[in-house]
């Protein structure tokens, strides 16, 4: 630890000279390569008010060894904590770009009374490729690849190594998408703020990720469109599904669940507001709950689609998430995940998150139970899940 905090003073936040700087790299090199690979530092430039141009874009690394309270039943690391610490990364990234290309161009005395932060705003697919294990190193990786005038997308993936082994394998890919905000610190009042413009960054590249922004648009649109269930699912917030009349099994009111806490300090950011990391692990959890519940069985997150943040969860209220299974088929189970976030003062209630959570079963002898659809409104649901689905298998096999 000595070692990482000297290699983070010299490299991150001193003024060292060049040569300094290239010995202690050599160093690094030679002697300490886990250190440079898994500590590497948050910051390699100084921060300076008096530069002109936008800094070189930077990869963000988190990198935490993962312990036995992170572990789900199955042994295997819970889908919420990988989301987590993804969600750090991409914050850190592009609230970091946001701050140090602000303050490349302004005094800070023009800055000091206003908070500048990114906010989640949506994850379009993310897919599981590989368990993580009790004792692994968990890395994830975080790059800004576009700017828009009020969003940026960050680049996010996640690796992990076997430090007896060395051996490494990717885990999780998937595209972030955050709003830039601004508080002012006298008034707390938050409005969303422009986004620098990424210049390091070539045509062929800016191309294809402004076809990208523009997909996902269309995207949250549809997942808007398609996930208009939400609405009238939210109608029954007022019971959180403690209905006490008897279900059938393998209904969808069978296997519901319903997840509730307070959002507390650890769960929040700079403004206040839980992170996107800490509403989608409870999420995970609640989404988990229904597919024990309906499989009878052992289960994996193997993708998340379309989770759509619709407003912030401020730091005291209550988050309750509800999950309710859409849709089934021989070997995946999809589950809609909603997050009502509640004011205790005021009793209001608002929907804050929707999401979809794709479940395996892990014994290759157990199929997943057939759903039973008890109206045409769960048929309408279970239809549109269908459709998913076979175009999730559509752009598997386009990968492949």
């Amino acid at each position: 630890m000595m070692i990482n905090n000297i290699y983070w003073l010299i490299l991150g936040k001193s003024r060292s000279t060049p040569v300094l700087r290239k010995v202690f790299k050599e160093l690094l090199s030679n002697n300490l390569i886990m250190v440079k690979n898994l500590a590497r530092p948050v910051s390699s430039l100084p921060l300076t008010h008096q530069q002109n141009d936008q800094e070189p874009n930077e990869t963000i690394i988190l990198a935490r060894r993962i312990a036995p309270i992170d572990l789900s039943p199955n042994n295997v690391i819970h889908g919420g904590q990988i989301l987590q610490l993804a969600e750090e990364a991409g914050h850190i990234a592009a609230t970091r770009y946001c701050n140090n290309n602000i303050r490349s161009k302004e005094m800070p005395q023009a800055i000091n009374n206003v908070r500048t932060a990114a906010y989640l705003a949506s994850l379009n697919h993310m897919e599981f490729y590989h368990p993580i294990y009790v004792n692994e190193v968990m890395q994830a990786r975080a790059e800004v690849i576009f700017t828009s005038q009020h969003s940026l997308a960050v680049e996010i993936e996640v690796a992990v190594e076997n430090t007896a082994s060395r051996q490494r394998r990717i885990t999780n890919r998937g595209i972030f998408w955050y709003v830039n905000f601004n508080q002012d610190q006298h008034t707390h009042q938050v409005t969303i703020a422009k986004v620098p413009l990424l210049l390091h960054c070539d045509s062929h590249k800016q191309q294809k990720y402004s076809q990208l922004y523009n997909q996902q648009k269309e995207d949250r649109h549809y997942s808007k469109d398609s996930l208009s269930i939400a609405s009238k699912f939210s109608e029954e917030i007022d019971t959180y599904g403690m209905e006490t009349t008897p279900k059938i099994k393998h209904s969808i009111a069978a296997s519901k669940s319903v997840l509730s806490q307070m959002a507390f300090p650890c769960d929040c950011n700079e403004m206040d507001w839980a992170t996107g990391g800490a509403l989608m692990k409870l999420m995970d959890t609640a989404a988990g709950v229904v597919a024990v519940r309906h499989t009878k069985g052992r289960v994996a997150t193997i993708s998340i689609d379309n989770i759509d943040f619709q407003r912030p969860v401020k730091m005291g209220e209550v988050i309750t998430a509800i999950g309710t299974v859409t849709f089934t088929s021989n070997n995946v189970m999809e589950v809609l995940t909603r997050v009502i976030t509640e004011d205790m003062r005021t009793e209001e209630r608002h929907l804050a998150v929707v999401a979809l959570f794709n479940f395996v079963v892990l014994d290759k002898t157990h199929k997943i139970p057939p759903l039973v659809l008890t109206n045409d409104y769960e048929k309408l649901l279970f239809e549109k899940g269908k459709l998913r689905y076979e175009n999730r298998k559509k752009n598997l096999k386009k990968r492949k």
